[in-house]
């Protein structure tokens, strides 16, 4: 029985006392200490057959929760396999924890086992990274990482403990107690928020884009009294997606040119983007030319990025919404209101013909085939899940979005593939009574595919539906489009029986061939209860416009 009070209790303690209570990890003797400690504060241990899956398991949750999520992978190729993981985190900028033993101090320079210099490797990849040298410290080392995951802009921390200090027995009884309690965050200088009111009381077509920065504040109630008090419209990106749901009076969906109003928005004359990048997924600010923009953001560096606003401000985005809200006296004008209308309309009629695309019957199978089941399917509580190339792209812009961290995708600015699975398996886990559905390519399918495993082990079903082509989809197209289709390389992979796969781990799989299919083959995995996968075959000769367009077609 593992009865010592040690390094790796301390880290348990801590991360209890801060409210976290799953710790995703792939084994290893240089963390036993800590999935100990974490098991012996009540900590759920989630283990994954893959270091790169706890890790993005970890950023799942935060995605989900909006709380900060934790790993924990071992000493070498432990901390080697989850630097993936680490660095899609730190390019969208998520909050997570990962903790990481490393060999015995005392054995430093004498090749004892995955003897190597970790911290050098995770620094460029990471918000902080530090190893801690003091058994004693080692509960305060995990306090100060919680705090520096959410200080500012949030990302990944990584805390590095070696084996001997870990497992020394330590008095308890002389060590202080640490935990994270989040400061208050911080708010706009009033004359700065007097200035927005002027500029947006004298804007008629006015326009919010909330970003994950909406999120990691949990702006979506404050954000709403703004949209409904002072009648701006609202679009959402990144983890912003659901902030307000979709279906709000105010909302208008992600900021996709397909399918939404997004291309009349472009015609507004005043922009706040709240906790929004302005990178090349809005082509770096250079749409909103010739328009009042106004920039919010807790990180003062990324005001200044690309495009700076004519006001930019720092501040916690929940509290810009408040301050904002709180001091409007002048109603929402009727030209808010018309404008509101239009986009009503425009977005309509876009989703209309976005969608009549999707195959009714028989095949070949559209995407957006699978799309419109899952949103018919789903229901207002479902996480819906992307990854891949043009499947996601089908996806994020056809999903409906119902609420905070309810749609989870892969990040645009790392184009990271192989996050749909764990990503599926942490929302399950954060919400086990709602269902979880992903889409993704076979391509990414086959990245963390074994995690179905993880998820059989631990109850945490879902349902998968591959859009299966047969190939690295945008990838075969993207050479297709510009060497001709008969000099296609690297790019194919062939029908196979992924369905059959996950039966035979215990899951539930089925073949779909003919449109008409995917929403009974979808239901059936509903009333299984098992993690399962419908493998749909989807026309190979469709891509979607995100491959023209970065083709510049």
């Amino acid at each position: 029985m593992y009865d010592r009070f040690d390094g790796g209790r301390l880290i348990g303690q801590t991360l209890a006392s801060s409210g976290v209570d799953t710790v995703f990890c792939l084994h290893g003797g240089h963390i036993d200490p800590i999935l100990y400690g974490c098991a012996k504060e009540g900590i759920r241990v989630i283990d994954t057959r893959h270091e790169q899956a706890a890790a993005h398991m970890a950023e799942g949750w935060s995605l989900a929760t909006g709380q900060t999520g934790v790993c924990a992978v071992t000493a070498g190729p432990g901390i080697t396999d989850a630097v993936t993981g680490l660095a899609n985190a730190t390019m969208a900028a998520s909050p997570m924890l990962c903790l990481s033993g490393s060999s015995p101090l005392s054995g430093d320079d004498t090749w004892t086992l995955q003897d190597m210099a970790q911290l050098p490797m995770v620094k460029p990849i990471t918000k902080w990274a530090r190893v801690c040298t003091t058994p004693e410290r080692a509960g305060q080392y995990a306090a100060m990482a919680l705090a520096e995951a959410r200080n500012g802009r949030p990302g990944p921390v990584y805390l590095e403990v070696p084996l001997d200090v870990l497992m020394k027995p330590v008095d308890g009884s002389k060590v202080p107690s640490y935990s994270y309690d989040p400061p208050s965050p911080p708010g706009a200088d009033p004359d700065a928020i007097a200035e927005v009111a002027k500029l947006v009381e004298g804007a008629e077509r006015p326009v919010i884009i909330a970003g994950s920065g909406s999120h990691w504040a949990g702006a979506g109630a404050e954000l709403s009294r703004l949209a409904e008090t002072v009648g701006i419209p609202v679009f959402t990106t990144n983890a912003g997606r659901g902030e307000i749901p979709d279906d709000d009076e105010w909302c208008f969906g992600p900021t996709f040119p397909l399918g939404s109003a997004f291309g009349m928005a472009l015609s507004a004359d005043l922009v706040i983007c709240l906790g929004t990048r302005l990178g090349f997924t809005l082509m770096d600010g250079k749409m909103f030319a010739n328009k009042t923009l106004i920039r919010v953001d807790v990180d003062a560096g990324e005001t200044r990025r690309n495009t700076p606003g004519e006001i930019n401000i720092v501040a916690d985005a929940a509290v810009f919404c408040r301050q904002l809200a709180n001091g409007w006296s002048g109603g929402v004008s009727a030209a808010r209101s018309a404008w509101r209308d239009q986009l009503r309309s425009a977005g309509e009629a876009a989703r209309t013909a976005f969608f009549a695309q999707a195959t009714e019957t028989g095949n070949p199978i559209h995407p957006l085939s699978i799309v419109r089941a899952i949103n018919e399917l789903s229901g207002p509580e479902a996480t819906l899940v992307a990854d891949g190339g043009d499947s996601m792209v089908w996806a994020m812009a056809g999903y409906e979005a119902r609420g905070p961290g309810q749609v989870l995708g892969t990040n645009a600015y790392f184009g990271c593939l192989g996050v749909g699975i764990p990503f599926a398996i942490a929302a399950k886990a954060a919400r086990p009574e709602h269902p979880v559905f992903l889409m993704q390519g076979d391509g990414s399918f086959g990245l963390n595919a074994m995690e179905f495993d993880t998820a059989l082990r631990h109850n945490l079903p879902f349902i998968c539906v591959i859009a299966n082509d047969s190939a690295w989809g945008m990838s075969k197209h993207g050479q297709g489009l510009q060497f001709g289709y008969e000099d296609l390389i690297a790019t194919e992979l062939g029908a196979r029986p992924y369905h059959d796969m996950i039966a035979g781990l215990g899951g539930y799989g089925e073949l779909v061939t003919e449109a008409e299919e995917i929403r009974p083959a979808i239901e059936r995995a509903l009333a299984s209860g098992k993690a399962s996968c419908i493998n749909v075959t989807v026309d190979p000769t469709v891509y979607s416009p995100a491959t023209a367009a970065m083709l510049g077609l």
